[in-house]
């Protein structure tokens, strides 16, 4: 369904990131509006370096996390809250810590909950630099993301409204399915009011395209926090930018990382095991990945380079068949690293299939077979 694929962020120096590692930072939660149901907390992985994520859970309709990083001119954000609302609690969280400007915003992919706080973000701050890879301005600015997120057609947007609709819709009859387990109901129902909410906030939410692209790397020069922002390759998506802070020795991944457990639409299996090495390459302290809590190690890292990499050794003798998609995720078996992602929780193992299992094994089918892997195709 339509509405699914949508679902579908010196000595002393050193010595503050050492410290991130070691003492993992109290979380605490961000303001949110009244009827909000799901929103941030933050962590500080640094001095002048926070993380505002929805922590361990795992949400239907996810809300990227967001980099705040202090530089002495402004602030530099990683992502823009996914919605108007996600971006007042940016700006509130930012009003909490500096009065400085946010001079500059990346975006490190074009999902919608990365990028739809960006306009919001723009009225407060109009001078900020909007920074983008090239593909990923590409797919904002293209007519094909209309599907995923709004823009300026307005027949598009209703039809958008009317898919959200229909699947608050699903949600509240699965919540209702008493062929289903209780956990499954109340998760259901659970994403019915998340949903609902998301389809408030989408109809004052437009997308903008970026005002700068990079093709391998840019910095945003500071005698304390220079923030590198590079292109390691196509993984999650075609345009995947990841920022890289060196003294602090902290990275943002976006989408490039994620938990509980990863999404696997129309990614790039092949390339996204290299850009994962080079992360691991990067001999980093803190990662804050684009969903879940920031990592302190390189064990997640390994976890994912395994699944993809048995995926594509499942995979790559089907290649020559003639099956399709779903036929072919039937033949592969990822019970063990559902069991290592997913746990025991079964609301999350019914999702690992959905959002991860067939569309990385399409995603690996149309790789083994030399087709095109096409941003936002369905």
């Amino acid at each position: 369904m339509q509405w699914m694929l949508r679902f579908l962020f010196a000595l002393a120096l050193f010595f503050n990131a050492a410290c991130a590692a070691t003492n993992p930072p109290t979380v605490r939660q961000l303001p949110s509006s009244a009827e909000a149901v799901y929103g941030y907390q933050v962590e500080r992985l640094s001095d002048g370096v926070h993380s505002l994520n929805q922590g361990d859970g795992f949400y239907l309709q996810p809300r990227g996390n967001v980099g705040v990083i202090e530089q002495s001119s402004g602030i530099v954000l990683v992502d823009s809250g996914g919605s108007p609302a996600g971006a007042e609690q940016v700006i509130a969280f930012i009003r909490s810590i500096s009065d400085k400007p946010v001079t500059a915003i990346v975006l490190s992919h074009w999902h919608g909950d990365h990028t739809l706080g960006v306009s919001r973000l723009l009225q407060e701050w109009p001078q900020a630099r909007v920074i983008s890879t090239q593909p990923t301005r590409e797919m904002l600015v293209s007519p094909d993301a209309d599907r995923y997120m709004p823009g300026d057609d307005a027949q598009a947007n209703a039809r958008y409204a009317a898919d959200i609709q229909e699947g608050v819709s699903f949600l509240r009859q699965a919540s209702e399915d008493q062929n289903l387990h209780e956990a499954d109901r109340a998760g259901f129902a659970q994403s019915a009011r998340e949903y609902e909410q998301f389809g408030r906030e989408m109809t004052t939410a437009r997308r903008v395209a970026p005002t700068e692209t990079f093709e391998s790397t840019v910095t945003l020069q500071d005698r304390v926090r220079p923030v590198e922002i590079r292109f390691l390759g196509r993984a999650n998506t075609s345009g995947d930018a990841i920022v890289w802070l060196p003294r602090q020795r902290i990275v943002f991944t976006g989408d490039v990382v994620v938990s509980p457990i990863p999404y696997g639409f129309n990614s790039y299996p092949g390339d996204w095991i290299e850009v994962l090495n080079d992360l691991k390459a990067l001999d980093f302290v803190v990662l804050a990945p684009g969903h879940g809590r920031p990592v302190l190690d390189g064990i997640y890292l390994d976890r994912l380079i395994a699944m993809l990499t048995d995926v594509r050794v499942q995979v790559a003798p089907l290649a020559a068949t003639d099956l399709n998609a779903e036929a072919a995720s039937a033949q592969v078996n990822l019970d063990a690293a559902r069991d290592a992602f997913a746990g025991e929780d079964r609301w999350l193992r019914r999702w690992f299939r959905n959002y991860w299992k067939d569309p990385i094994v399409s995603s690996a089918l149309r790789e083994a077979r030399g087709q095109p892997i096409v941003q936002g195709a369905e």
